[in-house]
């Protein structure tokens, strides 16, 4: 412990504050957002959780079958296991990222600390990566609480105890693959995981309302087998049952989750004695020529794109959120509606970010035997072309599952130019103020800039797409006025947006030229 707390300290002393910050958000500030973000998250499932709960609280025993519990137990098996999953899932490399991204690590090896206490310091750092799962599972485990009836209190010691559980049982496995993973991959997977959990959040809370219709007899239909694996006679000994029988204050697993978590923690005691700082390196690879021509340009523009997880996760966020609402509501427009603010923003933010990465070899991307403009539609094209795409799968996929309306595909003319302004529009603004801070790799716009590229780009992406859901409810006795934006709508705003476009593109050059 000793050990825990002079790391502790020395942590505190090194960490400075952004003096380019003008707002703080450490301290009391930095607890309430938090508090405030998680509430957000939280209390919306915990309230549809306890409304399925009350509607499923029915005895096994009343549907005919030879088990204690309830039919509710079923969400308890499955939720918990997810959760918990995806929370070890999003721990472990995060972990592993977070030990070998610090700069004082070599440092902390010539000190008398043992390796171990500042692998577990350095591991707990990174814990927060994992909070979306492990919030999730304390509301689900006190929903379950209040349903039971039983003493709230020690319910809530008991989820904590199965969430310490899954830390040591991360820390186990962090100790471990801290030998085998580098610094970059770890980084790509926790970044992936814990979108999987934004995602697995999205979704659940769409199709928390859809379970909520269903009878009784079919969710006993479709899950009667598991009740075996629930309710039998040595279930309690199953580490995917431990949750449900800790919110049912088994003391039986009590104890076995408390002697679990002694072994994993000697285990992790061992094991992390002997990691080592190369651990986190991958190969380095040597360089045979250097070439430049048009193709490599394009190269290493995709090169950055992919490269980042972050870039991953937009893309995926713009066409998985977009087909899960349409599936669920069997509607283009919702799915349509966030196509058009999401996927314009990412343009945007997609091509600044590729522009930003020029800041750092400076001039040199003005000196390569490759024309300015061309660089500049680059930088705009592969942004604008990857979400075209996006969108195109979007059409697809309605289109074969709730029977879009063919004509919709034309909308993707309109769309096309929309995302090229955004993207254009990006650059401009960057290129505006190239010196401006970062917010991790995201380039840091003002009030100002961030309303300007939103509205711009959702007004527009709107535009593109709602007159031709429109044409759907045309009939004889509709007016002319909704017609006339039906018909020629679109039109107009791809129109508008060239106008600007070229504009924008002009301005973008100019600002380029006066980089210094």
């Amino acid at each position: 412990m000793r050990e825990f707390l002079l790391l502790n300290k020395y942590a505190s002393k090194i960490t400075k504050p952004n003096k380019n910050s003008k707002i703080s958000y450490t301290g009391a500030l930095g607890w309430v957002i938090s508090i405030i973000v998680m509430l957000s998250i939280t209390v919306p499932l915990g309230f549809a959780f306890y409304q399925i709960g009350k509607a499923f609280m029915i005895p096994l025993s009343s549907l005919g079958l030879d088990y204690e519990g309830y039919l509710f137990d079923i969400y308890m098996f499955i939720y918990p296991l997810t959760f918990g999953l995806m929370a070890v899932l999003t721990l472990v490399p995060s972990m592993v990222f977070n030990i070998y991204e610090s700069e004082d690590l070599e440092f902390l090896f010539t000190l008398p600390i043992r390796k171990s206490s500042i692998f577990i310091f350095k591991s707990l750092m990174g814990l927060s990566m994992g909070m979306i799962p492990l919030a999730m599972l304390v509301v689900v485990g006190i929903s379950y609480a209040l349903l039971l009836k039983v003493n709230i209190v020690l319910s809530i010691i008991a989820i904590l105890l199965f969430i310490v559980f899954l830390l040591f049982l991360s820390l186990l496995l962090g100790s471990f693959f801290a030998r085998i993973m580098t610094k970059s991959s770890a980084k790509t997977i926790s970044q992936i995981f814990l979108y999987v959990s934004i995602i697995g959040y999205v979704v659940l809370m769409n199709l928390i309302p859809k379970q909520m219709e269903a009878s009784p007899q079919d969710i006993l239909n479709s899950f009667n087998s598991f009740f075996g694996i629930i309710h039998g006679n040595y279930s309690y000994l199953l580490p995917i049952n431990w949750f449900m029988y800790l919110v049912n204050l088994d003391i039986r697993v009590f104890g076995i989750v408390i002697l679990t978590i002694c072994i994993l923690g000697y285990f992790i005691y061992k094991n992390s004695s002997h990691f080592a700082l190369e651990s986190g390196r991958g190969k380095t690879k040597k360089a045979k020529g250097v070439s430049v021509s048009k193709h490599h340009v394009i190269n290493k523009e995709l090169r950055l794109t992919f490269r980042n997880p972050q870039n991953l996760f937009g893309i995926a966020y713009a066409i998985i959120f977009p087909i899960i609402m349409l599936l669920i509501n069997k509607q283009f427009l919702s799915g349509a509606m966030f196509v058009a603010l999401f996927a314009s923003m990412y343009t945007s933010n997609l091509s600044m970010q590729l522009m930003s990465v020029e800041r750092k070899t400076w001039p040199l991307i003005i000196l390569l035997p490759v024309d300015d403009n061309f660089i500049l539609r680059v930088k705009a094209l592969i942004p604008t072309a990857i979400y075209t795409l996006v969108y195109l799968i979007v059409l697809i996929v309605s289109y074969f599952g709730i029977g879009l309306n063919p004509i919709m595909f034309l909308s993707i003319i309109p769309m096309i130019a929309v995302l090229l302004f955004s993207s254009y529009f990006g650059l401009y603004i960057f290129l505006k103020d190239p010196n401006r801070d970062f917010n991790g790799p995201a380039v840091k716009l003002n009030f100002r800039e961030s309303i300007s590229i939103q509205f711009t780009s959702f007004l527009f992406g709107l535009g593109s797409i709602i007159p031709f859901v429109m044409l759907d409810y045309i009939d004889k006795n509709t007016k002319l006025w909704f017609k006339a934006i039906a018909w020629f709508g679109p039109w107009l705003i791809l129109i508008v947006t060239v106008a600007i476009t070229i504009r924008v593109v002009k301005s973008a050059k100019k600002a380029l030229l006066n980089w210094e």
